[in-house]
């Protein structure tokens, strides 16, 4: 672990990351409370998330090949000095009265758009960072404990924040996180950073450069769907994030109908689930992990549905905050494991397009999820549908011991050269 500190770059990469995601966390509470207390809509809560989620999905095809051909520094700072702008107007729009509910989905619509240059491109950049390729699910596991530790402040902390200085002022904090993450990106040296594919566009030639930038996009998928193992992994992570769907919609009309507790109650239990998320993360980066990836990655889908079932059972505040921080620790180690396998069988040129196509398909799983629990939320009820997307997660997760259960063969993901 001393060693990925020793590395000045790995600092800088995490302290971008580590601000950036705490104001993520402040900005996407704002956001979700604002549309409830406008709005008391179940749908328009569901909306929220589909206009940021599902064109950062689509986005995430141009951004890989954007990746894999230009500095990937230089696109992470823009992204995040272009959504930094669209939340300080989040904020004046906030200050009109009477301001329409389009208006802000068109905004989130453009942010989703920009944000799969730093989500994929802080992915692709990692193993570049880290020089020792055997500390690269380490340097997973920092960088999963650290959202954890923001998970586990930020949203607590946002909710008092909202409560004392409004959702406006809420954002304008997001809105500088970004900045800041930024400025921290720039201190990577750019020969960590550069492409390896470096494009250049000539004048007149346009044409040439859209052309194969739509047939670099197919790359990604041709590399998925040339193997059995991963499109498997893919399409049962898919239906991992689909089931978690539900808790997106339903945790904040949970906190304040069932619970009556508000924005603070609200805090309390992602903050919950972070704390567990992080115990969790940092038991799995202590230990030395035997147990096979398919069959540990299939376990963590079903304990999921396990530890969130109890919210749908209870009206109780300390009964849910258990269960969440039960069901983060749980969690904790599915995405160090799903990312370090995917970066490690990935060869570098491709891992910008091959990340962002497997998004593509994952990504839609969550917002498909929350959509559809936001039109079914007055049919089942709160609890109905929390409990509906815990049974749904079980039985995914059975399906998927047997369907993952030669992940851990390599040969199952040759790389071929062509």
């Amino acid at each position: 672990m001393k060693e990925l500190w020793r590395q000045r770059s790995f600092r800088w990469y995490w302290l971008g990351m580590f601000l950036s995601s705490l104001g993520d966390q402040f900005g996407w509470m704002g956001l979700t409370w604002f549309v409830m207390k406008k709005t008391g809509s179940p749908a328009a809560m569901g909306g929220v998330v589909l206009a940021y989620m599902l064109p950062a999905v689509f986005a995430g095809l141009v951004a890989g090949v954007l990746l894999d051909r230009f500095d990937r520094r230089k696109l992470i700072m823009m992204d995040n000095m272009a959504r930094g702008l669209i939340f300080i107007a989040l904020v004046a729009l906030l200050q009109v009265d009477q301001i329409p509910l389009l208006v802000i989905y068109v905004l989130i619509v453009i942010a989703g758009i920009l944000s799969p240059l730093s989500t994929a491109g802080a992915q692709t950049l990692l193993p570049r960072i880290v020089s020792d390729k055997k500390q690269l699910v380490k340097a997973n596991g920092v960088m999963e404990t650290q959202w954890q530790i923001v998970y586990m402040f930020g949203p607590a902390l946002a909710g008092v924040l909202i409560g004392v200085i409004g959702e406006a002022y809420v954002l304008l904090i997001d809105a500088a996180s970004f900045f800041v993450c930024a400025f921290c990106f720039s201190r990577l040296p750019f020969e960590l950073t550069k492409s390896a594919n470096p494009t250049a566009i000539a004048k007149g030639q346009m044409g040439v450069f859209f052309r194969s930038l739509l047939s670099d996009m197919r790359t990604g998928y041709r590399y998925i769907f040339g193997r059995k193992q991963l499109i498997i992994l893919v399409f049962f992570t898919f239906l991992f994030n689909m089931s978690y769907g539900p808790i997106e919609i339903a945790l904040p009309l949970y906190a304040n109908q069932d619970l009556a507790g508000g924005s603070v109650a609200l805090g309390m239990l992602w903050s919950s689930l972070a704390v567990g998320a992080l115990l969790g993360s940092l038991f799995f980066s202590t230990v030395t992990w035997k147990l096979p990836l398919g069959s540990t990655l299939a376990g963590i889908i079903v304990a999921w549905g396990l530890t969130t079932l109890p919210i749908a059972l209870f009206s109780r505040l300390e009964i849910a905050m258990a269960s969440m921080v039960i069901a983060g620790f749980c969690f904790a180690p599915y995405n160090i494991m799903y990312r370090s396998y995917l970066q490690k069988q990935v060869p570098d040129a491709l891992l910008g397009r091959v990340l962002t196509s497997v998004r593509t398909i994952t990504g839609t799983g969550m917002p498909a999820g929350a959509a559809v629990s936001g039109f079914l939320i007055p049919f089942l009820g709160v609890q109905g549908i929390i409990g509906a997307g815990a049974a749904v997660c079980i039985i995914f997760g059975i399906l998927a011991f047997g369907a993952l259960k030669n992940l851990d063969d390599s040969s199952s993901l040759p790389i071929e050269e062509r």
